[in-house]
């Protein structure tokens, strides 16, 4: 858990999408990402940032939009874009796949009751198998279980072929290369649902073919096509055989043929719509049969399943159900209340989850996110403090640079040969040590990065001249040392939407008059002393920071709000492999930092400052 803040800070540099480990509250408002810090469901906080951080790298937003007015029409689109930006994101980054998969089956389950689906509504079966079995078949999502129920309750709605087709198009989403070519796919998906206007142009069609042979007949046949006209219900079956006899018939005249044909071709061609295409020549009795169905004025649709009953290559359940013969009615129609409690978008789903959780969890707050400058300054504090601070950093300066010259840059070794002897090692030479010869070489300097947190809460308000002026002297200082690369951060600082954060004060890429410039220092007193918060950003920068060694000095007057969660911290600091070492002002003794830090300073005054830190220095920079 504690990789979080690393890696949302990794993902902000890398992908360019700012991701912020804060509050209790989980959202994205499009540009950034946010999210808690709770230990509960890890996994589930890395899915949603690697979910979000998709969304907004690869997500033209204008187009939920356009189909905000038709909510089905929503629901289908937050489907097919989720399944496309999170396949863009395992293809990007593969360590992704693990962490979305746990998203999807926290906040989608993995079983569902078949009891329970049977008694879904039509278009909430076809919403959940879009879901659901596209994401196992596009994903390869632990979503077997109910993507295999939900499959099999839509063939049962729509029928098996409709059904295919729809899934069918599900697939090509990942040929879609933006959102606008997602919403497209949606409304193909939609116009392939049943509807009543489909039914009513096929029986209009039918319908239509009569009066225009009825015209031809009066034409050609004048009153003979009367007669005809009202002797077709009796003789259909006798006209059927005249009309086989005359285009056998290759003497016949013309206008004769072509009368005849017209006149027997309508009832033929109805026998074998009502027949299915299977009867075959010779078999009167199915042909009376379809003669008297379609005589008895059947509806287009009961047309439609008599002729799937007898297409040799259909199954009775390859046509839509009663139900579903205006689906595309119904997603067209559909308000927001008959969609409610479907899932279409996982991210929003696994936000309230995150954000559930937080507000459980007492961990959720322990986190403060890095901001920029602080507001709450003042420029002639600023000015006052840089000059105490630079006044005390030219002897510190000489101090360390002296010290480091001497001490770092010399290393002496023995050998068994040179050109001075270690006159104390002579008498080690009748033991048969030979490694009496003194030699001196240059030792590599050991890289370093050193962050400053600052304490700017309340119980600080008389110490703070003398604090960031020692914050100060010590960047002064070790500024122009080779290797060493520094960065400082204030708490609290609370914004305008009341969440306490971290102020930027100097970051490890900048030059110290740079900071002091761009309004750094001059930070007044606020809040209380949330240190065990505020030392997780404070190790984040240090981490991020090019330096082998890590140190994070802590200026406060050793009163955190929670004792018991900064010593946690500080503990778990040191394990990371990073030195905390605390400068006490104000009211701090050795007593009150010894009951938060293994190493501290009690330094009251800068004028002090030089003196405490000759030896903190010397243990921590000098190899």
């Amino acid at each position: 858990m504690g990789s979080l803040p690393v890696y949302a800070q990794h993902l902000s540099e890398q992908t360019g999408v700012k991701v912020v480990v804060e509050g209790s509250q989980t959202y994205t408002d499009g540009t950034k990402v946010v999210v808690p810090f709770t230990e509960t469901d890890p996994e589930l906080s890395f899915g949603y940032v690697a979910h979000e951080c998709s969304h907004v790298r690869n997500t033209d937003m204008q187009y939920f939009g356009e189909a905000q007015a038709v909510p089905f029409r929503l629901s289908v689109l937050n489907i097919l874009e989720d399944i496309r930006i999170e396949r863009m994101s395992m293809d990007q980054y593969p360590g992704t796949e693990g962490d979305l998969n746990h998203l999807a089956k926290a906040v989608l389950g993995d079983r569902l009751d078949p009891a329970d689906v049977a008694q879904k509504p039509a278009l909430h079966v076809v919403h959940d198998t879009l879901l659901l079995a596209g994401r196992r078949q596009m994903l390869g999502q632990d979503l077997e279980q109910p993507a295999t129920v939900m499959l099999q309750a839509q063939e049962k709605l729509l029928g098996a072929q409709l059904s295919a087709r729809i899934m069918q198009k599900v697939g090509e989403v990942l040929q879609c290369d933006s959102t606008r070519e997602v919403l497209a796919l949606a409304d193909a998906i939609i116009a392939l649902l049943p509807s009543q206007e489909d039914q009513q142009d096929e029986g209009g069609a039918e319908q239509q073919e009569q009066p225009p042979q009825e015209n031809s007949q009066e034409n050609s046949g004048g009153g003979q096509g009367d007669q005809q006209d009202q002797e077709q219900p009796e003789n259909q079956p006798q006209e059927g055989d005249d009309a086989s006899a005359s285009e056998a018939d290759s003497d016949e005249g013309e206008s004769e043929s072509q009368s005849q044909g017209e006149e027997a071709g309508q009832p033929d061609s109805e026998q074998k719509n009502s027949a299915g295409n299977q009867a075959g020549d010779g078999q009167d009795d199915r042909q009376d049969g379809g003669s008297s169905r379609s005589q008895g004025g059947d509806t287009p649709a009961e047309a439609e399943g008599d002729d799937a009953a007898g297409d040799s290559g259909s199954q009775p359940g390859d046509h839509p159900s009663q139900e579903a013969n205006d689906l595309r009615e119904q997603a067209m129609q559909a308000t927001a209340g008959d969609l409610h409690g479907l899932i279409s978008e996982v991210g929003d789903k696994a936000a309230e989850l995150l954000s559930q959780k937080a507000r459980r969890d007492p961990c959720a707050r322990r986190l403060l996110s890095l901001a920029g400058r602080s507001c709450l300054r003042s420029d002639a504090a600023s000015e006052r403090r840089v000059q105490l601070g630079l006044e005390q950093s030219s002897g510190l300066r000489q101090c360390l640079n002296g010290l480091l010259q001497a001490q770092v840059d010399c290393r002496v070794s023995l050998k068994r040969q040179g050109k001075r002897l270690d006159t104390s090692r002579i008498a080690l030479l009748k033991a048969g040590e030979t490694r009496v010869f003194r030699s001196k070489a240059r030792a590599e300097r050991q890289s370093a990065a050193i962050q400053f947190l600052l304490d700017k809460s309340g119980s600080m308000r008389a110490a703070m001249d003398e604090a960031e002026a020692a914050l100060y002297a010590v960047l002064q200082a070790v500024e122009n040392l080779p290797l060493v690369s520094t960065g400082a951060l204030a708490f609290p600082e609370r914004g305008v939407d009341d969440v306490t954060r971290c102020a930027l004060i100097k970051g490890h890429k900048e030059r110290l008059h740079q900071a002091v410039r761009l309004g750094g220092f001059g930070a007044m007193h606020q809040g209380c002393t949330p240190l065990g918060e505020a030392l997780w950003p404070a190790a984040v920068e240090l981490l991020r920071a090019k330096g082998e060694r890590k140190i994070l000095f802590v200026i406060t007057d050793g009163e955190p709000d929670s004792a018991w969660l900064a010593q946690e911290m500080v503990e778990r600091c040191e394990n990371t492999g990073i030195e905390v070492i605390a400068l006490g002002f104000g009211g701090a003794t050795a007593d009150l930092l010894s009951r938060t830090f293994t190493r501290f300073r009690a330094v009251g005054q800068v004028s002090r400052l030089k003196q405490a830190l000759f030896e903190l220095v010397r243990e921590v920079l000098v190899a």
